[in-house]
């Protein structure tokens, strides 16, 4: 039960981490896992806990490079597999030699071995904390292929050096020949096993699914087999088991093979459940990597041989001493590198200089650093005069906060700036989220709201249309900004309008109607543009806004109270009335606002146009509404149904964004279109 309780403790500081994330964009999620992870340690009443390295990497660091290898380009790797494999390999060892020499020299009571199996510890960059740098940064494909290829390849080399010096450590003996045949051997076999077992698993699946023999229950049984089978497997026979799941994670390919609607189904599954498999692993390891850090330190914080401000300074020497090195690398590495086309090597320019500092600060240390630190045996402090095991401890958990912070900092301010959107790669897009939006809507259609779901999915063809036939030269930004003004010019015909009719001594019962209707109006545009306004003098810099919480939930309350309101006989129609009274002459003064602007050619003619025809077009309806009862009806099950529209092109837009379709800034000015679309829909 105690084991049960720590779990559901664990998955719950995932999900905090993960609504979190979304209020702090610029900081990665790992980083706010680790310090729920260190929140953990010094929480009173929350048990501490200290993973067995090989447990550790047979839960959770197998499944997560399976599923790297598996969702890797693989056209990509084979095209820069030279230049990840240069990192992988040449880097790692001259890392481990360099920083271990290093280490040794500095502080000679540490031994040679122990020193340079530091170094290997240090030299893996992290698989899981690479594939999450995509979510904060704008990586080119190539460096997020590099560098994810480089932390899957990396980490067979940095444990058979560990392994090796830990022998050498033990018998006092270190032969560099047997280590770099240890390595070969540790690739090709390694590589060789992984990619046979994928292979023949992806055989027996094709066969399985010409047959119709494939299942949701058997794909999902056997694929989750797969990679835990492969790893003990090699480990068995004394090969590296990480990189053979790497390979046959590679090789496989029924994941994208295979058409009909069965096929698609059981991927759909598949792709799902790894999806949530993957982001809640990710999560433990960090969440682990953070009850684990304050453990691994305080050893050396109360030990009274060792100064805690040395040591400090030790861990920011080897960090700046392992950053020179990989730029250094990087750069030789680019220079070196043939081009593609033209079989020449490349002189070194400005771009190729900003790729090398790219690189070097992306590749930052995580779990697997740390299992292999806790699986120093204790036999290291052995003849030692310091506690070799936790001094090796405290540098690798600093060194790997260090490396996740400086990547964190530093790859935003290296990445490039978001650009304004050309209106064809901004209309490309918009397209795929509005027709992803139509098969959402079409999917919940009922024989109850056919009639409503036709209408809407009329207007949604019809800004496909407006956007394949009819872009305006302006941008979506541009588009973005004008709305924007004609809701501050609404929010100041309001306000000016409920102070007038505040004013009023013993008002009738239609004034009273119009400033009940004007406050509701009111409350509805302030809740827009304060979604629509984010950077204003609020929610600058790492603060958690509280007012980023209101405009989370409010939108929740206002559609709880519209709920309540269509249940409730008369009250829906009041409110309905009252806010119909205002809406008329409001719209009025805006278009006569929108008629002026276009003479003033501050924003695009066209631009200007289209809003004029839709504020038009929304005053229309409004007048014919309040002619015919039968179609206020009808038009309260279509403004039904378009509110519901919304809600899932805002889901649409979340899930491309969380699969690296969309850039931030397309998202956001995406949803600022849908919230737009949100202020129409008052009643």
């Amino acid at each position: 039960m105690e084991n049960a309780i720590l779990v559901t403790e664990i998955l719950f500081a995932i999900l905090i981490s993960s609504f979190l994330s979304r209020f702090l964009p610029k900081i990665s999620t790992p980083l706010i896992q680790i310090a729920f992870g260190v929140a953990w340690y010094f929480t009173p009443g929350l048990r501490n806990i200290q993973f067995e390295p090989d447990m550790f990497m047979l839960l959770f660091i197998v499944p997560l490079f399976y599923l790297e290898a598996r969702n890797i380009d693989r056209k990509a790797l084979s095209k820069d597999l030279n230049l990840s494999l240069s990192l992988a390999v040449g880097l790692v060892m001259v890392t481990m030699a360099l920083s271990g020499v290093a280490l040794h020299e500095i502080w000679p009571a540490i031994p040679m071995m122990a020193a340079v199996a530091m170094g290997a510890i240090i030299s893996p960059t992290d698989a899981v904390s690479v594939a999450q740098l995509g979510g904060v940064v704008e990586l080119t494909p190539r460096q997020q292929s590099v560098l994810q290829s480089e932390s899957l390849l990396n980490d067979p080399v940095s444990l058979v050096g560990f392994q090796t010096m830990l022998v050498a450590l033990a018998t006092g003996s270190f032969s560099p020949v047997g280590f770099g045949w240890q390595v070969l051997m540790s690739f090709v076999l390694g590589t060789l096993i992984g990619a046979v077992v994928g292979w023949l698993f992806d055989r027996v699946v094709l066969f399985m699914r010409s047959h119709n023999l494939e299942d949701v229950t058997t794909r999902m049984l056997m694929e989750c087999f797969l990679p835990f089978g492969v790893y003990l497997l090699s480990e068995h026979v004394g090969i590296s088991g990480l990189l053979a799941v790497v390979a046959c994670g590679v090789v496989i390919t029924f994941p994208r093979t295979g058409v009909g609607g069965d096929v698609a189904r059981v991927n759909l599954v598949s792709n799902s459940v790894w999806h949530f498999v993957d982001f809640t692993l990710n999560g433990m390891v960090f969440v682990l990597l953070g009850i684990e850090l304050p453990i691994a330190m305080r050893a050396i914080w109360d030990d009274p041989r060792v100064n805690l401000w040395a040591m400090i300074g030790l861990v920011l020497l080897l960090t700046v001493l392992t950053l020179v090195l990989r730029f250094v690398w990087c750069v030789a590495t680019l220079r070196w590198a043939k081009d593609l086309t033209t079989g020449k090597r490349r002189k070194m320019t400005l771009e190729r200089w900003h790729s090398a500092v790219v690189m070097t600060f992306g590749g930052p240390k995580g779990a697997i650093s740390l299992a292999m630190a806790f699986s120093l045996p204790y036999s290291v402090d052995n003849g030692a005069s310091v506690p070799v095991r936790n001094i090796i401890l405290f540098i690798v958990s600093g060194y790997i906060v260090l490396s996740i912070i400086i990547s964190n900092v530093m790859l935003p301010l290296l990445s490039p700036k978001p650009a304004d959107t050309s209106k064809e790669e901004w209309a490309k897009r918009d397209i795929v989220m509005l027709r992803r939006t139509i098969a959402k809507i079409v999917d919940n259609d009922t024989p109850e709201t056919h009639a409503a779901v036709t209408r809407v999915l009329k207007s949604y063809n019809d800004r496909i249309e407006r956007v394949e036939a009819n872009m305006p030269s302006a941008s979506p930004r541009e588009a973005n900004e004008l709305r924007i003004r004609t809701l501050r010019w609404e929010r100041d015909w309001l306000t000016k309008a409920i102070a007038t009719r505040e004013n009023v001594v013993n008002p009738d019962a239609q004034t009273i109607t119009q400033l009940q209707g004007a406050k509701y109006l009111l409350e509805h545009v302030d809740g827009v543009l304060e979604r629509l306004e984010p950077g204003e003098g609020r929610g600058r810099g790492l603060m958690f806004n509280v007012a980023k919480l209101r405009r989370r939930f409010m939108p929740v309350i206002r559609r709880f109270w519209e709920g309540i309101a269509r249940r409730t006989p008369g009250l829906e129609a009041e409110r309905t009335r009252a806010i119909r009274e205002v809406q008329v002459p409001l719209y009025n003064d805006i278009m006569e606002r929108l008629q002026d602007l276009i003479l003033d050619h501050v924003y695009d003619a066209e631009l200007v146009a289209e809003l004029l025809i839709e504020y038009r077009r929304a005053l229309n309806q409004i007048l014919d509404n309040s002619i015919s009862p039968l179609h206020a009806a009808d038009s309260a099950s279509i403004e039904a149904v378009r509110a519901s529209a919304l809600r899932m092109e805002l889901d649409t837009i979340r899930e491309m964004l969380e699969n690296k379709e969309i850039t931030r800034e397309d998202a956001r000015l995406m949803r600022s279109n849908v919230y737009l679309m949100q202020a129409e829909s008052v009643v």
